[in-house]
């Protein structure tokens, strides 16, 4: 699966919640249009009109504006919720993964769900806790090696093998 693909997924969402207020939006500035219809009369009857028209204009703007900030924070929350289960899920799984595989003393399967954007992440993070653990290894049959060649009375095999010893450690240090 490509990297893409959850990103894709993204875009058409946050594209069709677009598309829904924009067409909110348009469907509000129709009914304004069809509200605002010239007024049949004389003069005075136009500048009365006017009047009632600047008198309603601030609760109106209010009101506009309102829905525009209820809009556009519905939108960004939206967004976020969307996107943090994207992000909330896989890091989740991966404290739940690694607690487990260190309570069991083996390398942990990470598990993400499929179009979850951490795929990658997932496997780097396999491969190093693998690695760490073969190290570990390592160290230890070096140390049981250097102690073997101690009790068998060869301290020249022990002395470069604690320096192997030592060299690993160093490698090791996170």
């Amino acid at each position: 699966m490509s990297d893409s693909a959850p990103q894709t997924g993204q875009l058409r969402l946050i594209g069709r919640i677009s598309l829904l207020f924009a067409l909110l939006a348009m469907a509000g500035l129709a009914m304004v249009l069809l509200l605002a219809r010239p007024v049949d009369g004389g003069y005075l009857d136009v500048i009365r009109n006017l009047s009632a028209s600047r008198a309603q204009l601030p609760g109106l703007m209010a009101v506009g504006g309102l829905l525009l900030v209820v809009g556009t924070a519905l939108t960004t929350w939206l967004i976020a919720l969307y996107s943090s289960f994207r992000v909330a899920g896989p890091l989740h799984r991966f404290c739940i993964d690694l607690e487990r595989g260190v309570r069991d003393g083996q390398v942990p399967r990470v598990r993400v769900r499929a179009n979850d954007a951490a795929q990658q992440e997932a496997r780097y993070l396999e491969e190093t806790v693998a690695d760490l653990y073969r190290q570990q290894d390592e160290i230890g049959s070096l140390l049981d090696d250097g102690m073997a060649l101690l009790r068998a009375g060869k301290p020249e095999a022990a002395a470069a093998a604690g320096e192997e010893l030592v060299r690993r450690m160093d490698t090791f240090a996170l």
